[in-house]
């Protein structure tokens, strides 16, 4: 849950999404508590990255290496409140 009460959507769609979007440079991995993401290759910059939410770590992942490769894809977020 992050600081405005939203919950991300189940792990394995999130995971799904990030591996849509970054699986062509980086393989996506959720820990149960962190989402990390290590480039293909192996002397790349910035290898490994490691955040607490899918968020963070798109983020990071943009600031290192721009906009992944194809379309972008919308993030799936729901309320608390909302079932």
């Amino acid at each position: 849950m992050d600081e405005y009460g939203d919950t991300w959507a189940p792990p394995a769609q999130v995971l799904a999404e990030l591996t849509a979007r970054w699986g062509r440079t980086h393989k996506i991995a959720w820990t149960g508590r962190f989402w990390l993401a290590t480039h293909h290759h192996p002397r790349a910059p910035w290898r490994s990255q490691i955040e607490p939410t899918p968020e963070m770590l798109e983020s990071r992942l943009r600031a290192h290496y721009g906009m992944p490769p194809g379309p972008p894809a919308e993030r799936t977020k729901r309320r608390r409140d909302a079932h």
